[in-house]
């Protein structure tokens, strides 16, 4: 990101679910890099509730309540807007429901936590803050379920 010229800031919530060492990922319409599900916030939203309706649009499922938590706000460089920095409020938790793309999501994939490469290309969000922050902590290991 050294060097790197920001003509604008992107404030997003995105959504971290955690299954048998595995990551959701989604990949949007129109785009190459697989990212978590979440999105822009709405007029006077808040975080909670932004990510809650971005999860409800783009998985078809509901966030479980009593899992939901903050991972971190993590600064990086947007994946699909160029000069663009990225403000990521990041929540982890389980789902309620099976996960199925939906909204302007085409695809979805599960993808090891602990992994030293991938096949498919991931946004910034994911290889440059979140797994080596997943990966540090330990959070392979956690229990978060997805629901029926």
């Amino acid at each position: 990101m050294s060097g790197s010229v920001f003509h604008s800031v992107l404030h997003v919530v995105a959504y971290a679910v955690v299954k048998d060492k595995q990551l959701l990922t989604v990949r949007k319409k129109n785009t190459c890099k697989f990212m978590f599900p979440g999105g822009k916030f709405q007029p006077g939203e808040s975080a909670e509730a932004a990510i809650k309706r971005e999860v409800r649009e783009e998985l078809m499922c509901d966030i479980e309540p009593s899992t939901l938590k903050i991972l971190g706000k993590y600064v990086t460089t947007a994946a699909n807007e160029a000069n663009t920095q990225l403000v990521a409020t990041v929540f982890q938790g389980e789902l309620i429901g099976k996960p199925v793309a939906s909204s302007e999501i085409d695809e979805l994939q599960w993808i090891p936590i602990m992994a030293e490469a991938y096949s498919i290309e991931l946004a910034p969000l994911l290889t440059d803050c979140v797994l080596p922050d997943l990966r540090g902590r330990g959070a392979t290991t956690t229990t978060l379920v997805v629901r029926p």
